[in-house]
């Protein structure tokens, strides 16, 4: 079977695929700079594309994809597939995201928490600066850090990022519960409870962080908008490891601006470096939202780096190998999120 690697990210791992794939692939490798008949004559013979995350981002693949009729597999190189249209591959490939980055963003998402409750940068900056206002031996109220033992953590959406979270927040001594796209009959390891979106107000009563990690969808877009900021405790911060927009961006802003909640971690955002607002212009480092995030006290900002670990990276493409592989032995991969629609070219 003949596999198209497109993109720079692609070649970097190519040796580390190599070593993880079992079936026989004959593999051809297109980077940006190669000319685009190059790219199309590798596609269009292709069973399976694997589309590096350089490619995507500049929008190189595109150009490269309509040209792919044989198509069997198309491997998107993380988790989110919101962009991703079933028309844009041919009828019946299969489009299927990776895995291996869960355990990364766990951990990102409980080291947050442990952050915003104990507060490493302000503690550091102050004793630096000769005080010791927060020395243990201080009565002063004002000189306590918190603790998240004790604390409930809602997850909004249960896949693996949420599961691998929920075991982490329980060894912390959290409560954890959960809205899933679907009923369970039982309550998974590690969760207190878990619903469905019936039960959101629950969760934003019972909660006292929320983790946002789920799909971007119809369902999701806009999940937390003014109205769900409203029914959260007032102490409660929100943590956005998903896409941008499942938190409304005017009412999340509003809600920590005015200190209806707490505060917030972001770590997704609305504008990204080259692709900007419709109407705007392109930027190489775009503030990103078009309020003004940056200046609030209340919010932790990250640009997008929850699942950017060297470790990550090799599990996605331990991921990726496995789907080949399923391929190659005829069997259905094990991420498969979508089916491709466009009908055969005449």
């Amino acid at each position: 079977m003949k596999l198209a690697l497109l993109g720079q990210t692609c070649a970097d791992n190519l040796d580390h695929l190599k070593a993880c794939l079992t079936s026989d692939w004959e593999i051809g490798l297109w980077l940006p700079d190669d000319p685009v008949d190059k790219g199309e004559a590798l596609v269009g013979d292709a069973d399976a594309i694997v589309v590096g995350s350089d490619t995507l981002v500049s929008g190189g693949a595109f150009q490269l994809i309509p040209k792919a009729e044989k198509l069997k597999l198309f491997q998107i190189p993380f988790a989110g597939y919101d962009w991703m249209r079933p028309e844009g591959v041919p009828e019946g490939c299969l489009v299927c995201n990776a895995l291996g980055h869960e355990q990364t963003m766990a951990e990102f998402i409980v080291a947050s928490l442990l952050e915003w409750e104990i507060g490493f940068r302000r503690l550091d900056a102050s004793f630096r600066e000769g005080s010791w206002k927060y020395q243990g031996a201080n009565r002063d109220p004002g000189s306590l850090h918190g603790e998240v033992y004790g604390k409930t953590l809602g997850l909004f959406g249960y896949g693996n990022i949420s599961k691998e979270t929920a075991k982490r927040a329980r060894a912390f001594g959290m409560k954890v519960c959960a809205i899933a796209r679907s009923p369970r009959d039982t309550t998974p390891e590690h969760l207190d409870w878990i619903g469905t979106r019936e039960d959101m107000p629950r969760l934003l009563a019972e909660s006292d962080y929320i983790a946002l990690a789920c799909d971007l969808n119809d369902e999701t877009r806009h999940a937390f908008d003014a109205a769900a900021f409203a029914q959260m405790k007032p102490e409660a911060v929100i943590v956005n490891v998903a896409r941008g927009p499942v938190a409304e961006e005017e009412a999340l802003y509003n809600a920590l601006a005015n200190r209806q909640i707490a505060g917030a971690v972001i770590d997704t955002w609305y504008i990204y470096p080259n692709r900007p607002l419709p109407g705007g212009t392109p930027e190489a480092s775009p503030r990103p939202s078009r309020f003004a995030f940056h200046e609030l006290d209340n919010l932790i900002m990250t640009p997008h780096c929850s699942a950017h670990t060297v470790g990550a990276d090799l599990r996605r493409w331990e991921s990726i190998a496995r789907n080949l592989d399923a391929l190659a032995a005829g069997r259905e991969p094990e991420t498969v999120v979508m089916l491709g629609t466009r009908a055969p070219q005449i």
